[in-house]
């Protein structure tokens, strides 16, 4: 649909729409405007989250190379970094923005899972010298049961829209509680009277009762095979498709957005990193809509 030029040029027209509707007044309040704007640096990480480019420093090399006489006060890769991760809380804002723009926060069907978000092998975890005593991130020990995976490190929580794939929460979580415990921080702010499909992994008689009851919200799973039948809570045929389009999402943003390979050591630059590939994927998906695309197709976007 565009050219990589034109889609750079897509990228920076709507963050700097959004950028100065949410924030009108500048951020800093001390010292000199960066003479590198926070919509250019936007900008470049969100294109190079959707050319794959898998860190840091591979974005920078590449718009250093190919797109220099674009961003002329492009500063130095250390800088550059830093600018991002300050912008942690601007990329969660925008976001949530664009979810509400598009109308897909209240879908009335929705999808929840969550994946791995390793920060360090386990192995390594007891001798770490990252995420002592952080105050925004406290990783630990967790398991995925679909990979038989042992990791150490956060747990990334997905909800998404059945009618397009946008991602409407992403709160990243403990990874050692079960998925099940970890149902009210996923459906925080979720409208009343939506019904919500997930795995297993959410069975929890008492909490979905207490949600239908309270609240309206239909929390349907599959039943294990010692479980005696409960059609309420029930995952139906229409929920079966539906999860395959949380797999679509999960495997986009492990596979495309490297999601379980951060390289952090802090976490406000988890948080940073977390939020970057989350806003690159709504936007993908809102370029989609507003264009009469398949919304998770994301490929399509880019045709060179």
């Amino acid at each position: 649909m565009f050219t990589r030029d034109e889609f750079i040029v897509y990228v920076y027209c709507l963050i700097v729409q959004y950028y100065q509707r949410l924030f009108p007044t500048p951020l800093r309040h001390a010292g000199y405007p960066p003479k590198f704007s926070d919509e250019e640096a936007l900008t470049l990480e969100i294109v190079g989250e959707y050319l794959s480019l898998e860190t840091d420093q591979q974005i920078y090399r590449y718009f250093r190379k190919h797109y220099q006489d674009w961003f002329p006060t492009m500063p130095d890769r250390t800088t550059l970094v830093r600018q991002w991760q300050h912008l942690w809380r601007v990329k969660q804002v925008i976001w949530q923005a664009i979810v509400r723009d598009s109308g897909s926060w209240a879908d009335p069907v929705q999808i929840i899972d969550t994946l791995p978000v390793p920060v360090c092998h386990p192995k390594r975890a007891r001798h770490r010298a990252i995420f002592l005593d952080d105050l925004l991130a406290q990783p630990s020990y967790g398991y995925c049961p679909a990979k038989d995976w042992h990791y150490f490190g956060m747990k990334g929580g997905l909800r998404i829209a059945a009618s397009s794939g946008m991602i409407v929460a992403a709160p990243l979580l403990p990874a050692s509680p079960h998925d099940h415990e970890l149902l009210d921080s996923l459906l925080l702010d979720v409208p009343a009277s939506t019904t919500v499909y997930g795995d297993k992994g959410f069975i929890d008689l008492d909490e979905q009762m207490r949600l239908a009851e309270q609240w309206g919200i239909m929390v349907k799973t599959p039943l294990k095979s010692n479980m005696h039948d409960r059609p309420s809570f029930r995952l139906d045929t229409r929920g079966n498709s539906l999860r395959r389009l949380i797999e679509t999402v999960n495997g986009q943003l492990t596979d495309r957005f490297h999601v379980q390979a951060l390289r952090v050591r802090k976490g406000w630059t988890l948080f940073a990193k977390w939020y970057r590939k989350i806003l690159t994927h709504t936007l993908c998906v809102f370029t989609n809509l507003k264009y009469g695309q398949p919304p998770t197709q994301l490929e399509r976007l880019v045709c060179d």
